[in-house]
C-alpha cells in the first residue's frame, strides 16, 4: 500500500502543477506579472508538499464530516481543496456528495492511514485495557505504577505530565500522523509511547532515552499489553544518527534553549526524504525572549510551525528538586491551602507541531506587487 501511496503522491504533484500553471492566470495581481511556465514551475516546486504532508491532507479529507473542514483545519482556500477533491475523484478514491460529505471508495486505504480519535475514545480504550480509571489531574506515571516500578529522578529532570495532558497529546498525534509507520520518541519519561500505542496498537514506536530503568519499564508495559514499542539507550549528545527514518517524532526536552535545540536536532536527524511531523512540548521556564533564537533555529532545521497549542498540557505538583521545590512550595503554601496547591498545575507548557520539509526552500526573485497571489 505504501508503494501505491507514493505513486499517488507523484501523480498528484504532476496534476497540481499543471493546474497551478494554468490557474495562476486567474488569480489577483497575476495578470500583470506575465510569468512564463518555467518561472511558474519553479514557484510550484518551491511550495510543493512533502509526501508526509500530502498524506496528512488526504487523511483530513477522507475522515472529514464536511469537506470544507479542510479549509479551516489547514488555513488554506477553496482552490487547494478543489485540487484534492478533483484528483481523488479522478483516482476513484472518493466520491464527493452534493451535501459536501465524502464517500470513500478505496476503503483499504484506512488500513494504513490511522483514523483520528477523540479524547473520550482514547480514554475509554486505555481504561478498558488497563482495567483502571484515568484520573486527569494525577501524574501519568501513576497510571502504570501497578505494572512496573519506575521512579522519577531529579538528575534527569524527570517530571511526568498529567494523565489528562497525555490523553490530549495522544489525540493530537493521532490526528496528525498520516501513516501507521514508525514514530520516534526522543526521550519518554511521560510514557507517551505506551499511551499512544494503547490507543492505536497498529502504530510502531521507538523510544530513545538515556535512562535504562525507564526503558526497562516501557519494555515491561510493551510486553504485557502486546505493543509495538522498541527501546534504545542513547546519549543524544554523542550518538546523532539511529540508522533508520521515522514519520514523526515527539520530544519534551529540558526547557532551556540549549536543551530544546539538542533534542529537536536529534529528532530532525532521524527524518527522511519523505518529510515528517514533529511534536515539541516546552514551557517558558528559562527561555523568555530567547524564543526569538529558537524561532530562527526551527527555520534552520527546515521546520514549519503549523500549530502552537497552549493551556492543554501541564505538569502536576511534584517534590522533585530538593532546594528549588522546597522554597517555592513554602511560598505557595503560605498563600494557598496546600491541598489545593498539590492538585493544581506546577508547570504549564505549549505543544508545538511542525512539518519537517525534506528539501530547501529557495528565494525566487519576481518583481510583483504585494497583491499578486502567485
Amino acid at each position: 500500500m505504501e508503494k501505491y501511496l507514493k505513486n499517488l503522491y507523484k501523480k498528484f504533484l504532476k496534476f497540481e502543477k499543471e493546474f497551478f500553471i494554468r490557474d495562476s492566470a486567474f488569480w489577483v495581481g497575476a495578470e500583470d506579472l506575465k510569468l512564463n511556465k518555467k518561472v511558474l514551475g519553479e514557484i510550484f516546486e518551491n511550495n510543493k508538499k512533502s509526501f508526509i504532508s500530502f498524506l496528512s491532507d488526504i487523511k483530513d479529507i477522507i475522515y472529514s464530516k464536511n469537506v470544507f473542514d479542510f479549509i479551516l483545519k489547514n488555513s488554506v482556500e477553496d482552490w487547494d481543496l478543489w485540487y484534492y477533491l478533483k484528483f481523488l475523484e479522478k483516482e476513484k478514491i472518493i466520491k464527493v456528495r452534493s451535501n459536501s460529505k465524502i464517500y470513500l471508495l478505496k476503503k483499504e486505504i484506512t488500513k494504513v492511514i490511522p483514523k483520528p480519535q477523540t479524547e473520550k475514545e482514547i480514554k475509554r480504550k486505555i481504561e478498558k485495557k488497563l482495567k483502571l480509571r484515568i484520573r486527569e489531574k494525577e501524574p501519568i506515571i501513576n497510571l502504570f505504577k501497578k505494572f512496573q516500578d519506575f521512579v522519577v529522578k531529579s538528575e534527569w529532570d524527570q517530571m511526568p505530565i498529567s494523565q489528562g495532558s497525555a490523553i490530549f497529546l495522544a489525540k493530537k498525534i493521532l490526528e496528525k500522523i498520516p501513516l501507521n509507520g514508525k514514530f520516534l520518541f526522543v526521550g519518554d519519561d511521560d510514557f507517551m509511547s505506551v499511551v499512544l500505542t494503547l490507543a492505536n496498537p497498529k502504530i510502531k514506536c521507538l523510544v530513545a532515552d538515556a535512562d535504562e530503568q525507564l526503558l526497562k519499564s516501557i519494555r515491561i508495559l510493551s510486553s504485557k499489553f502486546n505493543l509495538k514499542i522498541e527501546t534504545k539507550k542513547v546519549d543524544f549528545r554523542k550518538e546523532k544518527i539511529l540508522g533508520e527514518k521515522f514519520i514523526g517524532f515527539l520530544t519534551s526536552p529540558v526547557y532551556t534553549v540549549e536543551g530544546i535545540k539538542e533534542f529537536v536536532s536529534y529528532g530532525v536527524n532521524q527524518c527522511g526524504k519523505d518529510g515528517a511531523i514533529g511534536f515539541l512540548n516546552f514551557g517558558d521556564e528559562a527561555v523568555g525572549n530567547r524564543i526569538l533564537f529558537l524561532q530562527d533555529f526551527f527555520t534552520k532545521q527546515n521546520l514549519i510551525i503549523r500549530e502552537i497549542i497552549p493551556k492543554k498540557i501541564y505538569y502536576p505538583w511534584i517534590y522533585l528538586h530538593e532546594k528549588e521545590d522546597k522554597v517555592i512550595s513554602k511560598r505557595m503554601f503560605s498563600m494557598i491551602d496546600p491541598k489545593i496547591v498539590k492538585q493544581s498545575p506546577k508547570i504549564g507548557v505549549s505543544l508545538y507541531i511542525f512539518d519537517y520539509l525534506p528539501f530547501k526552500v529557495k528565494k525566487i526573485k519576481v518583481k510583483k506587487s504585494i497583491y499578486a497571489y502567485v
